[in-house]
């Protein structure tokens, strides 16, 4: 089984325990960096909790998903702004203000994500922000076949410096907001492309 395979065959009791998880904290300090109106592109948008919120914020939202399921369930919300595509596949002539990807890009093997992270930071306007989270583990792990790359704060600094245009502006400590999961730690960082 691969991450995209658990996602498709639970997608019902995923968007269940994830879509009223009170992500705000995040949300909040992230949407400070963006003008009114921003363009903010969700990567690996899952249950679309994110992209509500941003649309209640007057953001103009687009997203993706590699989920076929999770994305015809997106798209009772969100339309057409939202593709099913993996990290890989996803290509866009838009520019955004803002890229979001919360709890996604774990999933992405730790010797791609260099490769990743630069591709998105090009979709970024001068002085857009991008927010990522990961599991906050020295390891890596796997679960239920997912693949889980992990970090510290350390390593997420570092992995920021080493993409070219990317600057790290704060690095954010938190525990899972979903209930029973609130020992699981977690590491954020807020980056944004120079000029």
């Amino acid at each position: 089984m691969t991450s995209i395979d658990y996602y498709n065959e639970n997608a019902k009791e995923f968007i269940r325990s994830t879509f009223q998880a009170d992500m705000r904290e995040l949300l909040e300090q992230f949407a400070a960096y963006l003008p009114p109106g921003a363009r903010v592109l969700d990567v690996g948008c899952g249950s679309g909790r994110d992209c509500l919120w941003f649309q209640s914020q007057g953001f103009d939202v687009y997203a993706h998903d590699a989920s076929d399921v999770l994305v015809d369930h997106c798209q009772e919300f969100l339309g057409e702004r939202v593709i099913c595509a993996t990290f890989e596949e996803y290509q866009t002539d838009l520019s955004f203000d803002g890229i979001w990807a919360c709890s996604s890009l774990l999933h992405v093997q730790r010797k791609d994500l260099p490769g990743i992270l630069t591709k998105y930071a090009g979709f970024l306007k001068p002085g857009g922000a991008f927010f990522m989270s990961f599991k906050r583990r020295e390891e890596d792990h796997k679960k239920d076949g997912r693949h889980f790359t992990n970090m510290t704060e350390d390593g997420l600094a570092k992995l920021i410096s080493d993409i070219p245009g990317l600057i790290l502006e704060k690095i954010i400590i938190t525990s899972d907001v979903r209930k029973g999961r609130e020992e699981e730690g977690w590491v954020s960082a807020i980056a944004k492309r120079t000029k």
